[in-house]
């Protein structure tokens, strides 16, 4: 249960006001969601850089390249002579269509009998014509028009003089018939072009189609005038017909099989359009033109193919919104949890959120650029696959950057998110996935347990351990543990794990002075005692010093008991009061027995000068790089407490004088203790101040001093923007007593001995 306390009179005292946390929540949201959006957009174009890509160079065949230009991906090309080929033999094959006019005797038969009786009519309306020659021209040209053939002069004056007898017409019609009736009639180039591969007969009347492979049936147009004389001899036995009738016949008869063009050929288009092009693959990092060459048809196919893919990426597709759709979730939740357990950080929750967003966007960055190094040692050394190369990439670089610099669980959180994003980058997801997850988890929980530089290399080489663990359960799982490309990926892994410790040792300090953050070997530096400012301390307010000492011992006891960073609340204390060096004679504990200072001054001048040495410690803190951890616990170790003596002795000097007094003028500035550790260092400068005034200090006074000073401390909301519960209070009710009670312990007295 953690310690909230409502204010006083309804007041609202530093920042804890409705109003003012409402409009910081408002402005934290919206810093969290441009910085979410932000990122999700540098990933996104990160992960998919193909959207950035501009429009394709042109190339012409026999043009000179001016460069490398090599295969950045798995790609088809169509071989255009092989789809050609392949498409020229499905034509080839392609059956012809031709339409059978069954009525084509019919046709005829009605035609010449027109005629004829036309001829007859004609010849009656003008038996005595005024010119006979152009009387018979035109006679001539009316029955060509209707029989539709045409006739020499010599055959129609003979028709002409026998008068165009009926009984001829019907001779011609019994013939066409009887020539119909033997077979299809098509044109002269049906059984030479056709005969190996058949033809389609679709009949115009119902549109029925049948394939004919036996072209032996259809009769050759060109070959009726030789045809018709034997069929004469078969309809008229004995009789041997006119050659008028022979002729007329032999002209009337047409191909009743007609080659349908268009038709064949909208056929022939849609066979040609079924037909699927002939592909080959270019596979990745393959050289698709080197520089100085002249591009050849086929070179031109593959560089269309290649920048034909390119093209069609770089518009925003459902994968690009979907890469911004994940990394905004995913950012978000580890937002979420960055805001949720630092909210009242106001000075702190963007830089973290910053800080983890670039550390994502570097861990992103560094990956890409391990997988160009593998696949560039993969192309020049063919015997080295370039999937092996991945398992030395350090994927735990963000997870141990976030763990040293912002804590164990931001680290573990950031493990999943970076995890999940980089699987993006590869085909073969899942192994990498689990690889960097796993070591990034691993990472997370060993690395905050570090006081000096050689703690990265370690965690480095567990985390190259881990990998071992996790690449020899994965060569399980597949059946190829016993392979020399798994001893290869074993001994990647022993090395991604090192390197991720070797850079991280190198980055930390630069993330260091770039956020302000303070890590644990930094704070170790600053615990040495023989550090100038400290020394300095020893020798101005030797007073000061020895109550930081013993604060820092009841603040780091404390600490490891409720578990806070016991080193960060140790140095804390250290340093808390270092401000008192510009003025350490105005502090009691560096007094001498005969002088105080604030005899010479007023309560407020007074009060100002002791609520100085916060402000004055800020500043020391930041002239000596002391960083920002202990910066905030200097500024916020008496939160915004009164300085009590001074506002009493001033309220008793304002009754007798009738002038009015504020007691915000008697106020430290704040804010209040925001972590646990700097609520340890108030809660350890007040006992131990207290602890001065004890004159016989037994276990049990001891014990009664802790308790009243905390609950004073909490009656006067001091803890309630910590994340102190009562258990931690009573956690460190006891350990207080303890530590005082080891200092004050009473000593044997020893006789004198006699001289």
């Amino acid at each position: 249960m953690a310690i909230k306390k409502p204010p006083k009179n309804g007041k609202n005292n530093g920042n804890t006001g409705i109003k003012p946390v409402q409009k910081y929540t408002r402005e934290i949201f919206s810093w969290k969601t441009g910085i979410a959006v932000s990122m999700s957009l540098i990933l996104t174009l990160i992960l998919y850089p193909q959207i950035l890509r501009m429009a394709p160079p042109e190339y012409n065949v026999g043009s000179i390249i001016t460069k490398d230009i090599q295969a950045d991906r798995n790609f088809l090309v169509v071989d255009r002579v092989a789809t050609e080929q392949k498409k020229a033999e499905a034509i080839e094959k392609a059956i012809p269509l031709y339409d059978y006019d069954r009525d084509m005797p019919a046709k005829i038969g009605i035609a010449m009998s027109k005629a004829f009786i036309a001829m007859a009519e004609y010849a009656k309306e003008n038996s005595k014509p005024s010119d006979k020659e152009e009387s018979l021209k035109k006679a001539k040209t009316i029955f060509e028009d209707l029989s539709g053939i045409t006739l020499t002069s010599a055959e129609f004056k003979a028709l002409n003089k026998g008068e165009f007898p009926i009984d001829v017409c019907n001779d011609i019609v019994r013939l066409v018939y009887y020539t119909y009736s033997n077979g299809l009639i098509g044109n002269e180039n049906v059984l030479n072009l056709q005969k190996d591969k058949g033809i389609i007969i679709r009949d115009i009347k119902n549109q029925e189609e049948n394939e004919l492979n036996d072209l032996s049936s259809i009769l050759d147009a060109g070959k009726i005038n030789a045809l018709i004389p034997k069929n004469a001899k078969v309809i008229f036995e004995s009789k041997k017909p006119d050659d008028i009738i022979l002729s007329i016949a032999q002209k009337a008869v047409k191909p009743n099989l007609t080659f349908a063009k268009n038709a064949t050929e909208q056929r022939k288009q849609a066979i040609f359009d079924t037909v699927k092009p002939v592909l080959y693959e270019i596979q990745k990092n393959e050289m698709i033109i080197r520089e100085g060459e002249k591009i050849t048809p086929t070179d031109l196919d593959k560089l269309d193919a290649f920048y034909k893919g390119q093209e069609g990426n770089r518009f925003v597709n459902v994968s690009i919104f979907s890469g911004i759709f994940f990394s905004i979730v995913l950012l978000s939740i580890i937002f979420y949890r960055m805001f949720s357990m630092r909210f009242r950080l106001s000075k702190t929750v963007l830089t973290d959120l910053l800080f983890m967003s670039i550390v994502i966007i570097l861990q992103v960055i560094l990956v890409k650029v391990g997988i160009f190094i593998c696949d560039s040692v993969g192309l020049t050394y063919k015997l080295v696959p370039a999937s092996v190369g991945f398992y030395a990439i350090p994927f735990t670089i963000g997870t141990m950057l976030v763990a040293i610099l912002l804590g164990r669980n931001e680290g573990l959180i950031f493990s999943v998110f970076s995890s999940l994003t980089i699987t993006f980058l590869f085909a073969d997801k899942m192994p990498i996935f689990l690889l960097s997850l796993v070591g990034g988890a691993v990472a997370a929980h060993y690395i905050i347990h570090y006081e000096q530089r050689s703690a990265f290399f370690k965690t480095g080489l567990l985390v190259g351990v881990i990998n071992i663990g996790t690449i020899t359960c994965l060569s399980l799982l597949s059946g190829n543990l016993l392979t020399v490309e798994t001893i290869v990926k074993l001994a990647m892994g022993i090395a991604g794990g090192v390197l991720s410790g070797f850079i991280v040792s190198g980055l930390v300090p630069l993330f260091e002075s770039l956020f302000g953050y303070t890590t644990d070997i930094k704070l170790m530096e600053l615990a040495n005692l023989n550090q100038p400012i400290f020394q300095e301390l020893l020798m101005v307010a030797p007073g000061t010093y020895h109550h930081s000492v013993v604060v820092a011992s009841l603040a780091e006891a404390a600490a490891e008991e409720i578990g806070a960073n016991s080193l960060l609340a140790k140095v804390s204390a250290y340093y808390h009061d270092i401000g008192k060096m510009k003025k350490p004679l105005y502090f009691i504990e560096n007094q001498p027995n005969w002088k105080n200072r604030h005899d010479d001054l007023s309560p407020q001048m007074s009060s100002l000068v002791i609520i100085s040495h916060v402000k004055d410690g800020c500043e020391l803190a930041k002239e000596h790089n002391l960083g920002k951890a202990i910066t905030d616990i200097i500024r916020q170790h008496h939160g915004t407490g009164l300085v009590s003596y001074f506002y009493e002795k001033a309220k008793k000097e304002s009754t007798a004088s009738g002038q009015s007094i504020l007691e915000s003028d008697f106020r430290y500035p704040g804010p209040r203790p925001q972590k646990k550790e700097a609520a340890l260092v108030i809660l350890g400068d007040i006992v131990e101040a207290s602890s001065r005034t004890l004159t016989n200090p037994t276990p049990a006074r001891i014990q009664n001093l802790v308790n009243s000073r905390i609950q004073q401390v909490v009656k006067e909301g001091q803890l309630d923007e910590s994340d102190l519960t009562f258990l931690d209070l009573k956690k460190i009710s006891e350990t207080f007593t303890r530590v005082l009670t080891g200092i004050f312990h009473r000593r044997i007295e020893y006789n004198q001995p006699s001289r």
